[in-house]
């Protein structure tokens, strides 16, 4: 159909003439924008706009740079370096674009899709057009560009015959189809007389020389409801047939045939499906996609190949979900089924805009219902307009992919950044580590100390400017006219000549390091998950040394501290428990149990060797126990029916429950049958066969672990899901087959914390709706009129107050619960009703409201039936993780959605919380109870200076938690957090858990540390200052949002306690290092100036200055940075207090920044005036030739110098690897071999230099120049050494002296308590 005339001007054009390509580019550059886009990206470091700006000055002659391009060599090495690095990260990057830009899909040729605007392809546009596809612009002069180039691909394509026009390779069709595409007048054949085709071949045709034709009934009124809702049926029709009919692309009931096809001839030219580039499908496009296959965009669903119109994705490019989920084809859409139907639909979508919400789409399919001629008399010009609403369930999102579907036909709604994911994948804040923030003000005071020297050789100059001397023969004519000019050219001359006190390669170098540190991180194996085939993934680089100053970590507990992998273990059905077992939260509860005994009595000493005694007794008999326990219930099973379908590893055992199955005539058997019938019913999970061989084995795909945990018990328990088609549910029950037709389905949300599903039973009239959700939900909604069943009342009150305690239990043992409830509906009262949600299913606007309004409407008055309750266990390595985590000073909060008793027990059982805490409890109801239990706890908690510090732990819920985050309170929440060891949040939401991370950090200006899972934890991850994402059940937008991505908690420890700290040790030690060596080489500039009368003059040759940061003194302190350790991560795992350096920043303390700056000034001053001394009575070599020239000194000055700041870095090494000590003596060896080189060419300043190092008398100035220069810092270092040691220089001495195999370390009692002990005292 034609675009309406509101797409059109005045002119007839298109208003909108431009689409949104399906063309992705996640890539930052262009080759037309990589100069100039990565140019501004560098030189927005303030570092290089400095040295850029000193380039410029080079290049005026009166400042007296004979070489201004060598001079510019620095500078353009980093440019080049990181514009490769840039580069290189792009070009991965482009690498990736490509692949998916280039996948293939079918789409529809040779028709016309009114959506795309006309390309003129002029010669201009071209050009034009070329260009702004090089720039990476999309607009419709880089489309005709690209038009031009398909055309002249399609005008050099040799002509091909018919028989090989065959696109479809691989496609499923039937050879008894091929009649069908042809040109014959021959209609599609379906099981009961269909109605013509608009455009089509009429199957019976009307003939006005018959006799029927003379008789024809006279006409009937035109009625636009009797229309089929189809859009190939725009006409008045008989009543559609009740089965599908068969399809051209692959018929339900024919068996598939691989062939190859080529779709069926239209009047107006070949029109057939086409291999097509991703990037080439447009909006409205029709698509077929078939099994296992990608989709390359957002898509509407036309038709499937399933009877039902279903079809079943995977979304796990999407949000990391592996469970397959089921998607609907359009009913006014479902009988498209060939080529031809595609061309005769006439059709259009009214599509919301695009927006990022994953989970909501919100459109109306339209089409013209046209008046059949046989009323034209009648009806001149009736037409009307049906709609049909189209919702989440009808699209199919880019990045899914179908699985166990033959095809899907669908139109295209959204492509390239339209799409859901593509809007989605936006970029995490842009987040910088706090040492970078802390190396600013360093920068700061070195610019400082340079313009300092600087206005000092600018002044002494003016004061210098008639005095004598000689010194003016030497400043290269750099000189004014009167003092205060002179002093003027000084100032940048000498800016120059002491630019080396900024470190130009510092950035780059911590680039470097960091780089090869993510990599690091990438390839340790300890941190490698092989079930998931999970390494540990760095995606934010800059941020490594972060990971060693993490003072608070605010963790998710479902699927970041449990496995989210959900066990079915206990249950309640009418006031009766069943389930055996102790679980780890439990375990923790006992301990709770005691704790609070404790504290009731105000013991100090816990009695916990009887606590220990009784859970390695129960620890021991209990697998044996349950064992015994499961053999008995399944034998009893046996005895009462046979179940083909138990799972390999059932999880609920308690052989109770068939005892009371065993009288099918007493009232408990009739509920237990209820209630796991319930089980089996209410829910939206697929059933499997994944063994050909077996195929009693069903295995079971949901949405959510807890469902696939009920249906697997109830299949366990006999009550087995089998399978479902279209609406119908085929269950067994204790081995019978039963059929149940599905009504409706009300789905679950975050909002209604519920599900229902309304069934009738094939062999019973009776609807009954089955619920199941959270107790708080299900007991609103619970019946309160009986009228006069008095008994059925009482019976109920019983049993809510009954399974209530039950339910309470189960959740103080740490399980997640569940309650169930059923009711029967009239068909009076479901007619309405049904209708009513039908209208709210199909409605345009607020169609999720109005859902949600039918389904409260018709869960009401429901009876109870009793509950469920499964165990999340925790992970491998959590409790030991916690344990080592808090004793390396980290505080950890877990926010979690979970009932305060619930968080509770399982943070005593991953050591969370321990026998030795007091608990906080904060549950306040409003405003003014929070206000007044926050001061009441501050007060509790005020430490005293009599009594021994104990340790606390907080716990707060939600609801008070939204008071405590209110302005007048937050301080009051901090302080009591800041007084605690542990925080507990519970029922908090997404939102909260970000206020609560933002909280912290800036009230405390500490670093945090946010993980979590699932898409809740975004907002927290990306509030944190390194945010960590577990790539666990729950999808994949934690690790989309996060800096680091990991499978599971227990590789924060290494995480943390080894690579963080190694990262933060070596980037303190290599920035020092770097602002050691320059100022040092600054400095023997400025000393020079004293002889010189500070003229400016320079005592080296240019290109050593040039040369000293870039080659002589930049690997040795970058080696540093990469591979130095203090201590192997064996033994850092040993000692996590270690982790408290950098909790306190000891190494990176502006104090120890100023004394290695002493340090640096006082060696400078060594390195100038010793050889000075030494040489400037006139050294003579064995052949006569004098050693005391200012260039001569200054070569052995400039050599001294290098060799210091080399062994600076040898000073600052903790472990001393034979490629450190190589890079360290290349170094040197390169500086010695380019004097060398350098002094065989006749220049005037440097020719004959290497004869220097030939002398006696250098290598004693050298050793003795060294030896003045080191001997205060070893002095330095000693004295902190023996009396303030820090954290590792302490174990690395234990290490030391206790002389055992490093493979095997261990501490002694008398050392542990030692070390542990002084750590406390720091």
């Amino acid at each position: 159909m034609d675009l309406p005339p509101s797409e059109y001007d005045e002119k007839g054009r298109r208003i909108n003439r431009t689409l949104v390509s399906n063309r992705i580019k996640t890539a930052k550059y262009t080759p037309l924008s990589f100069i100039p886009k990565n140019l501004f990206e560098q030189f927005r470091n303030v570092a290089n706009l400095y040295f850029l700006f000193l380039v410029i000055l080079q290049c005026i002659p009166i400042f007296g740079v004979t070489e201004p391009a060598v001079s510019a060599l620095p500078l353009i090495a980093i440019l080049v370096i990181t514009a490769i690095k840039d580069a290189f990260e792009d070009w991965k990057r482009n690498q990736s674009d490509d692949r998916i830009n280039n996948a293939k899909t079918l789409t529809l040729e040779n028709w016309k899709n009114v959506n795309k605007p006309d390309v003129n392809g002029g010669f201009f546009r071209s050009i034009l057009g070329f260009f702004y596809v090089m720039a990476g612009v999309e607009n419709k002069y880089a489309h005709a560009y690209r038009a031009s180039l398909a055309k002249r691909k399609v005008k050099d394509r040799p002509r091909r015959g018919t028989e090989d026009k065959l696109p479809l390779t691989e496609l499923n069709f039937p050879a008894s189809s091929a009649s069908s595409q042809n040109n014959e007048e021959q209609p599609i054949q379906q099981p009961h007389q269909g109605p013509a085709r608009h455009n089509s071949k009429f199957s019976m045709r009307m003939r006005s020389n018959t006799l029927r034709s003379m008789f024809k009934p006279p006409r009937k009124p035109y009625k636009p409801s009797k229309v089929r809702h189809s859009v190939l049926y725009r006409i008045d029709s008989t009543p559609a047939p009740s089965s599908r009919r068969a399809s051209t692309v692959h018929p339900a009931l024919l068996p598939p045939v691989k062939t190859s096809l080529e779709g069926p001839l239209a009047a107006n030219g070949d029109v057939r499906w086409k291999e097509t580039a991703w990037k080439n499908i447009s909006a409205g496009d029709y698509i077929l996609i078939r099994n296992d296959e990608d989709v390359p965009a957002d898509v509407v669903i036309l038709s499937t190949s399933d009877p039902d119109h279903i079809c079943y994705i995977e979304t796990q490019n999407l949000d990391g979900e592996t469970n397959l989920k089921v998607r609907q084809a359009l009913s006014a859409t479902s009988e498209i089924a060939s080529v031809k139907d595609c061309q005769h639909a006439e059709f259009y979508i009214e599509s919301e805009p695009p927006h990022v919400n994953l989970y909501q789409y919100s459109g109306v399919l339209k089409w013209q219902i046209d008046q059949p001629a046989e009323h034209a008399t009648a009806h001149s010009g009736v037409a009307h307009e049906k709609t049909e609403a189209v919702t989440y369930n009808n699209i199919l999102l880019r990045g899914c992919v179908v699985r166990n579907t033959e095809w899907v036909i669908g139109v295209v709604v959204y492509t390239g950044d339209e799409t859901k994911i593509m809007m989605n994948t936006g970029r995490t804040p842009s987040k910088r580590s706090k040492m970078a923030k802390k190396t600013n003000p360093h920068v700061i005071a070195n610019f400082v100390i340079l313009a300092v020297i600087c206005i000092i050789s600018s002044v002494m100059d003016s004061v210098l400017f008639r005095s004598e001397g000689s010194a003016r023969f030497f400043d290269f004519e750099i000189n004014g006219t009167n003092a205060s000019y002179d002093g003027f050219l000084t100032f940048w001359v000498t800016l120059i000549l002491y630019q080396n006190i900024v470190p130009i390669s510092l950035y780059i170098s911590v680039e470097i390091v960091k780089t090869l540190a993510a990599y690091f991180i990438y390839s340790d194996i300890d941190m490698y998950h092989p079930e998931t085939d999970t390494p540990c993934i760095a995606k934010t680089w800059n941020i490594s040394d972060d990971l060693g100053q993490i003072e608070y970590i605010f963790s998710d507990k479902t699927g970041t501290l449990t496995q989210n992998v959900m066990e079915y273990r206990k249950c309640t059905i009418n006031s009766v428990k069943y389930g055996l077992g102790t679980t780890e939260a439990s375990m923790g509860a006992k301990i709770r149990e005691a704790v609070e005994k404790r504290q009731s009595k105000h013991q100090v000493d816990m009695e916990e060797e009887e606590i220990g005694d009784d859970s390695t007794v129960h620890n021991n008999n209990e697998s044996a126990a349950l064992e015994a326990a499961k053999r008995e219930m399944y034998e009893k099973q046996e005895q009462l029916f046979t179940n083909e379908h138990v799972g390999p590893n059932p999880t609920f055992v308690d052989p109770k429950l068939y005892d009371d199955l065993a009288d099918p005539e007493s009232a408990q058997a009739t509920l237990v049958t209820h209630f796991f019938m319930s089980l089996a019913l209410c829910h939206t999970v697929i059933a499997e066969r994944p063994d050909e061989d077996n195929p009693n084995r069903i295995e079971y795909k949901a949405q959510s672990p807890d469902e696939a945990a009920l249906v697997a018990t109830a299949r366990d328990c006999g009550f087995v899901f089998v399978g479902r088609e279209a609406n119908t549910v085929h269950v067994k029950i204790k081995g019978e087959s039963k059929y149940f037709e599905i009504l409706n389905v009300l789905e679950f949300n975050s909002a209604r914390k519920r599900m229902s599903i309304i069934l009738k039973p094939h062999d019973s009239n009776k609807i009954i709706l089955l619920c199941k959700g959270a107790d708080s939900i299900i007991y609103e909604r619970l019946c309160e009129d009986f009228g006069s069943q008095t008994e059925l009342q009482a019976a109920q009150a019983e049993l809510r107050e009954t399974t209530s305690s039950h339910l309470e239990d189960f959740a103080n043992e740490g399980l997640r619960t569940l309650c169930l409830s059923y009711r029967f509906i009239s068909e009076e009262e479901y007619r309405p009703w049904n209708k009513r949600y039908l209208e709210a299913s199909a409605s345009i606007y607020n169609r999720e409201e109005k859902i949600d309004e039918a389904c409260e409407a018709i869960e009401t008055n429901m009876l109870l039936m009793g509950g469920t309750a499964i165990e999340d266990r925790l992970q491998d390595g959590v409790p030991e993780t916690i344990a080592e985590l808090a004793k390396s000073g980290i505080k950890l909060w877990v926010l979690t959605g979970d009932k305060t008793e619930t968080a509770i027990n399982i943070g005593f059982a991953c050591n969370l919380l321990s026998q030795e805490m007091d608990l906080v409890i904060v549950k306040g109801q409003t405003r003014e109870e929070t206000s007044a239990q926050l001061a009441e706890a501050l007060i509790n908690t005020k430490p005293s200076p009599d009594l021994v510090e104990r340790k606390r732990a907080l716990v707060i819920d939600g609801t008070t938690l939204k008071y405590a985050l209110e302005p007048k309170t937050k301080d009051s929440l901090l302080q009591l957090g800041m007084r605690c060891d542990s925080v507990l949040c519970c029922r908090v939401s997404p939102k909260q858990k970000a206020e609560v991370v933002r909280l912290v950090k800036k009230g405390l200006k500490v670093m945090t540390l946010a993980i979590g899972d699932g898409a809740n934890d975004v907002s927290m991850i990306q509030e944190a200052n390194v945010g960590i994402g577990i790539s666990g059940l729950e999808g994949r937008q934690a690790v989309m949002a996060s800096d680091y991505a990991f499978a599971q908690f227990r590789f924060l420890r290494k995480l943390l306690l080894v690579h963080g700290r190694w990262s933060y040790i070596r980037t303190s030690e290599m920035i020092m290092g770097f602002f050691y060596k320059n100022i040092v080489w600054t400095f023997v500039l400025f000393w020079y100036q004293i002889f010189c009368q500070f003229t400016g003059s320079m005592m080296f040759e240019y290109a050593l200055v040039t040369l000293y940061n870039l080659i002589f003194t930049s690997l040795p302190i970058i080696f540093l940075g990469i591979w130095d350790q203090d201590l192997s991560a064996k033994i850092s795992l040993l000692y996590p207090e270690l982790y408290r350096m950098g909790l306190r920043n000891d190494l990176f303390k502006t104090w120890r920044f100023w004394a290695t700056m002493f340090d640096s000034i006082y060696q400078s001053a060594v390195c100038f005036f010793f050889p000075y001394m030494l040489l400037v009575g006139g050294g003579v070599d064995p052949i006569g030739l004098d050693q005391n020239g200012v260039y001569e000194i200054g070569t052995v000055v400039s050599s001294i110098a290098v060799c210091v700041a080399n062994f600076f870095v040898a000073c600052s090494l903790y472990s001393f690897t034979w490629i450190q000590i190589g890079i360290s003596a290349l170094s040197i060896l390169v500086y010695y071999a380019f004097v060398c080189i350098y002094a065989q060419f006749n220049t005037f300043i440097f020719a004959g230099h290497s004869r220097v190092f030939a002398t006696g008398m250098y290598w004693l100035v050298f050793i003795l120049t060294m030896v003045a220069c080191y001997i205060p810092r070893f002095v330095a270092l000693h004295i902190l050494h023996q009396y303030w040691p820090y954290d590792n220089d302490i174990v690395r001495e234990i290490e030391l002296v206790q002389k055992k195999s490093r493979d095997k370390p261990s501490k002694t009692d008398d050392g542990e308590g030692m070390y542990d002990i002084k750590l406390q005292e720091r």
